[in-house]
């Protein structure tokens, strides 16, 4: 196996990866995909279908763990401000 397509399938591998851990740990995706990625683009002027499928694989990780991250930046907003809402009116029960 040649060394351009070593990197090829380690793009392709990385891709799969991160779309796995993107719905799982996004953090974990970023860390996987960004390397993918650049493994991809670095050999795309191979005209090789593993490098577009790499690079296709690694950006749909990387927009799929971006749109996680701020769904649960959102809930966990909505999550605190509705028990400090909650906290204040047990608060004001308890004084009455």
């Amino acid at each position: 196996m040649t060394e351009k397509r070593k990197i090829c399938v380690s793009s392709l591998v990385l891709g799969i990866l991160g779309l796995l851990f993107s719905l799982i740990m996004p953090v974990a995706a970023y860390s996987i995909s960004i390397p993918g990625l650049v493994l991809g683009v670095s050999k795309k002027k191979n005209k090789n279908y593993n490098s577009k499928a790499g690079i296709a694989l690694n950006i749909l990780a990387i927009v799929i763990a971006a749109v996680n991250s701020v769904l649960g930046v959102a809930m966990t907003i909505k999550m605190y401000a509705s028990n400090s809402k909650d906290s204040k009116s047990i608060q004001l029960n308890c004084k009455i």
